[in-house]
């Protein structure tokens, strides 16, 4: 058995794609959480600037849609992706569309409206799951990490409505693509599923989510989660994640922190 190390941010639901994928898979991987030391660090590893990256006997693999596919490789079963090449085909699409389209909105749409009014609140929860010297280093700065994270992920108060609009497209088409089985691709558990409901997951905050948002929420989270409560699509990633979110495939009783 090969080992594996994930490095990842708690709070995010890229990262949380891949830990979901492992945990299907009942992979046993090591977990570190990084912090601010990780920029240097993810470049060193992979010449870019993301998380999560997954070291498979100490080769780096970065990007959830890569490490998916690597995993696939070296665990074919239970498998993420269809046999059938159509049903593999229609999968990979919806996981590509969540990716590039739908999970960068959520991102958008939760946390921007928050860091414009209240960036500490919005800086507790990005800092969910990591160690409190992570809150207080990143939490000296409020409005400096601000600046940096708005300008990384191209927020801004001029565009947070048309996220918030492309999040809802993006939901629409996830609910109109749910067939009979209640799954979006077939009539099993794939990795079009898995995608859409790990990045759905920060509005959703389904019970089996690993790293939830403190309660009680910021009052801007709390009033567009209700703003979603009955969309089907929402309904659908929570029973998604009932059905299919089982305990951490982790060597210990927790992630490591680094």
């Amino acid at each position: 058995m090969s080992e594996l190390v994930l490095w990842h941010f708690p709070i995010s639901h890229y990262n949380e794609k891949v830990r979901w994928a492992l945990d299907w898979k009942r992979l046993p991987h090591r977990r570190e959480v990084r912090t601010w030391d990780y920029v240097p660090r993810a470049w060193w590893a992979t010449g870019q600037l993301r998380l999560p990256i997954l070291f498979i006997d100490g080769r780096a693999v970065a990007d959830s849609t890569a490490i998916i596919a690597e995993l696939e490789r070296l665990c074919p079963e239970p498998a993420l992706y269809p046999a059938d090449p159509e049903a593999r085909a229609r999968a990979l699409a919806l996981e590509d569309f969540c990716d590039e389209e739908l999970g960068h909105a959520v991102r958008a749409a939760i946390l921007g409206p928050v860091f414009y009014e209240d960036p500490m609140a919005a800086i507790d929860a990005l800092t969910t799951g990591m160690p409190a010297s992570a809150r207080r280093v990143i939490g000296a700065l409020p409005a400096g990490f601000r600046t940096f994270y708005v300008r990384r992920h191209r927020i801004d108060r001029a565009t947070i409505a048309a996220e918030r609009r492309k999040v809802r497209d993006g939901m629409n088409r996830i609910a109109a693509a749910v067939g009979p089985s209640g799954h979006l691709v077939g009539d099993r558990f794939t990795v079009a599923d898995l995608t859409a409901a790990a990045l759905l997951s920060p509005i959703a905050q389904p019970a089996e989510l690993e790293y939830p948002l403190a309660q009680p929420l910021h009052p801007l989270m709390e009033e567009y989660r209700s703003s979603l409560a009955h969309h089907p699509a929402l309904r659908w990633t929570v029973e998604i994640y009932r059905k299919h979110r089982g305990g951490a495939a982790t060597h210990g009783a927790a992630a490591g922190f680094s």
